[in-house]
C-alpha cells in the first residue's frame, strides 16, 4: 500500500541531493526511497517512510540493499527484526574474500 499523500519534498532534502526530487515517484522508486531513508535518514524520515509504504513494501526492500554500515545493519535487525542472514549485505559482507 502506497500514501499518496506524502511527496517526496517531505523527507529531509539531503537524501535526494543527487536527483530533481521531481522526477522521483514515490511508487516506482520504492527501493531508493527504502534504501535512502535507512542508510542516511533521521526518525522522521523513518517515521514518513513508514506512513508511506506498509511493512510488505519495506521489509523486501530492506533485504535487497546491497550495502548497509553496521550500525545501519544492527538498527535493522533490532527495528524491523530481521535476521542479518536475510540481509543481501550481510551475506554478501560475509562472502567477501579480503586478501
Amino acid at each position: 500500500m502506497v500514501n499518496k499523500n506524502i511527496k517526496i519534498t517531505a523527507f529531509s532534502p539531503h537524501l535526494f541531493w543527487d536527483v530533481r526530487q521531481g522526477s522521483v515517484d514515490v511508487e516506482k522508486h520504492q527501493r531508493l526511497l527504502v534504501e535512502r531513508v535507512i542508510q542516511r535518514g533521521s526518525l522522521s524520515d523513518l517515521s514518513l517512510l513508514e506512513q508511506l509504504y506498509s511493512r510488505d513494501i519495506i521489509l523486501p526492500a530492506i533485504r535487497q540493499i546491497d550495502w548497509l554500515n553496521d550500525k545501519d545493519m544492527a538498527f535493522v535487525n533490532v527495528y524491523f527484526g530481521i535476521p542479518f542472514s536475510e540481509l543481501k549485505c550481510y551475506t554478501k559482507k560475509q562472502s567477501a574474500r579480503y586478501y
